[in-house]
């Protein structure tokens, strides 16, 4: 690997960590899939941001870090580098670090075009990074909240009810075969 190098974090990248960091916050929390707790409730209980925060956080650090430096050191001349000549691929192209950075100062709401400034003292920096994260991280929270109950929703409101209903116990099955599976194990059923 060239000691220069750098990989960008996709979306779906981002999905898996954050899966896998769900995960084990829930095995160390002891909360199990039947317990049916939220991932914003586990994230609650345990004091913690999702890994899209996090990494935001971090990347804009290490922004605000690099505008820091001198203008010879590489860090920075690869940030604000533009290339003279080249072809491009056919396609869309790769996502680069800048592409990013855009979305995470969107995210974090710092405003792109003065964000240099900002950036140039350390501790406003620091303080805006760590704001516009915990923001970011609370408007995914509630973004989440709202998206499980339109879901929630919308299973409710798509179950209309069906003809095929245990005449005992008065529960909907759905279909013939789950009528049948049920007069099996309803409690309520005549014994035959």
């Amino acid at each position: 690997m060239n000691r220069f190098e750098s990989w960008k974090t996709y979306a779906r990248q981002e999905r898996r960590l954050n899966g896998f960091h769900l995960r084990s916050l829930r095995r160390l929390l002891y909360i199990k899939w039947q317990d049916k707790v939220p991932n914003t409730e586990v994230l609650k209980r345990a004091g913690l941001m999702s890994i899209p925060s996090m990494l935001i956080q971090r990347r804009l650090r290490w922004l605000g870090h690099v505008h820091r430096m001198e203008t010879q050191r590489l860090p920075r001349e690869i940030l604000y580098g533009e290339l003279r000549d080249g072809a491009r691929r056919v396609g869309r192209p790769l996502l680069r670090f800048k592409d990013s950075i855009k979305r995470d100062l969107k995210a974090a709401f710092i405003n792109a075009t003065s964000w240099e400034d900002t950036a140039a003292d350390r501790v406003t920096w620091r303080h805006s990074v760590k704001a516009g994260a915990l923001r970011a991280e609370k408007d995914g929270r509630v973004q989440a909240t709202l998206k499980r109950a339109a879901r929630k929703q919308r299973a409710a409101s798509a179950r209309a009810p069906s003809t095929y209903v245990c005449s005992n116990c008065m529960r909907d099955c759905h279909s013939r075969i789950g009528l049948h599976s049920h007069a099996r194990s309803c409690p309520a059923h005549p014994v035959c």
